[in-house]
């Protein structure tokens, strides 16, 4: 999220409900972590990006249980968080937590304030909150648009225009172009050939390193990332595994001939302007093509 905007929406928060400290967070089923905290007299030292497990974080108990709002107001002999570290360390009395949850259900993370005080929050400021987090699903959801390809939950074109010249200084872009595609929507219609647009993103997401990006840049054409300096055999060791992986429609619901061509360039060898690289990966995605598909070209 924005850091603007979520310090915005945290002080919105502090101006219906009292309290010492409030964050925002971001949750995985392994990690924890802080996107924007407000320190209004905890006097802690966290800090935005502040990341732990799981296990140690309040917040634990929404995401790992019913994924419903939380009220704690004696946290020093709460049953749970009288045993976690942060309890004693922030002399934490009163939590109230509430998830935050995109449209399609999948639980985001938390809103949640704090207090050094007992009995602090009440049921009234549980339920203003709840409100606050819907305001928050509404502006992630929207910033989630803005970002992220519906259909295949890649990253869209906007966003790896409006990214790449601050993400990456070296690397490999692959442009992908699909084989076939045109049939599928020919023989069975668009539903399926979105179906199919579907699996090419989840397969892509399955090759891709926690510093790897994937983009779907519209229609049935792609872009891949590979982050930092790789060997040659590496990349072509990697593409490899993607040709084969997006050649494999044996377990398909809907029988097809899709494969993928695809172009490489290296940056900053073959240059650093984005729109650039992606004319010359394009160029050689359509040497590819014209040297009878499924197969990769590397730019000269």
């Amino acid at each position: 999220m924005n850091v603007k905007t979520a310090n915005d929406l945290l002080e919105l928060v502090n101006s219906l409900i009292e309290g010492k400290m409030y964050f925002l967070s971001r949750m995985t089923d392994e990690t924890f972590s802080i996107l924007k905290i407000l320190d209004k007299g905890m006097g802690s030292q966290i800090e935005d990006g502040f990341t732990i497990n799981i296990s140690e974080s309040y917040c634990q108990q929404i995401f790992l249980g019913n994924q419903e709002p939380l009220l704690i107001n004696d946290a020093h002999r709460h049953p749970f968080t009288c045993q976690l570290p942060l309890t004693s360390e922030l002399n934490i009395q009163s939590y109230v937590g509430v998830p935050i949850f995109y449209r399609n259900g999948e639980m985001y993370g938390t809103l949640c304030a704090l207090d050094n005080q007992q009995d602090h929050f009440s049921d009234a400021d549980l339920k203003l909150l709840e409100k606050c987090s819907n305001l928050f699903s509404y502006v992630i959801e929207l910033e989630k648009k803005s970002t992220f390809d519906t259909l295949t939950n890649l990253y869209n074109r906007n966003y790896l225009y409006d990214h790449f010249d601050s993400t990456f200084k070296a690397g490999t872009l692959l442009s992908l172009d699909l084989d076939g595609f045109k049939e599928v929507n020919d023989s069975y219609g668009h539903d399926v050939g979105d179906l199919v647009l579907a699996e090419v993103g989840s397969r892509i997401k399955q090759q891709l390193t926690s510093d790897d990006m994937g983009f779907r840049l519209g229609g049935d054409e792609f872009a891949i990332i590979l982050a930092n300096f790789l060997d040659e055999d590496t990349i072509l060791n990697r593409t490899n595994e993607l040709l084969a992986l997006l050649a494999n429609w044996r377990d398909f619901k809907y029988e097809n001939n899709i494969t993928v061509s695809i172009g490489i360039v290296r940056f900053p060898e073959d240059g650093n302007d984005l729109q650039t690289l992606l004319k010359k990966a394009d160029e050689a995605m359509y040497v590819a093509k014209k040297n009878g598909k499924n197969r990769y070209y590397v730019y000269e």
